[in-house]
């Protein structure tokens, strides 16, 4: 009987230690987000294959897009970002990222645009580093984008993300 309860109380450790290991070299691999950079965050997008992640829910592949955005528009949420929007929080969480296709009238792609929140990066402007690519990857903008900032600012809901067809 005793034998019984010292491998039952092997086996349980070991499952415990193993389960710790898993858990913790799953959260390594999901890992935290990128730098606030313009190439750390191209680098994450490109490795984690944005176009892979859902869409802002109630959009579709080139939708109508608002100036100063493309004519068409397509917009991915890495899943930080998605859960925010289905919580209705009005917030997004910090490693949120939104990366958005600008398509011009031609329907071809001219620009990528990137929202990723890091906490204390810019608390004036909710905490959101800017980016625009051009599709080769070439950084034309990024940082703290005042164009961005001040248009995304006057609309009051949703930290800093316009409504209109994204609901």
């Amino acid at each position: 009987m005793k034998k019984g309860l010292i491998v039952l109380a092997i086996v349980l450790t070991v499952t415990l230690v193993l389960s710790g290991m898993l858990f913790a070299q799953a959260k390594k691999a999901a890992g935290p987000g990128p730098a606030a950079d313009g190439k750390s965050v191209w680098d994450f997008i490109q490795k984690g294959k944005y176009q892979s992640w859902k869409m802002w829910p109630g959009t579709e592949a080139q939708y109508k897009g608002p100036e100063p955005h493309g004519e068409f528009l397509t917009t991915y949420v890495n899943p930080v970002a998605f859960d925010s929007i289905k919580a209705k929080k009005g917030k997004f969480a910090d490693g949120a990222m939104i990366v958005q296709d600008n398509f011009g009238k031609d329907k071809k792609l001219k620009f990528i645009d990137v929202m990723y929140k890091v906490k204390g990066y810019n608390p004036k402007g909710g905490d959101w580093f800017w980016a625009q690519y051009k599709p080769s990857g070439k950084v034309d903008q990024e940082g703290k984008i005042d164009e961005c900032i001040k248009c995304h600012e006057a609309q009051k809901t949703n930290d800093y993300v316009y409504t209109s067809k994204m609901k």
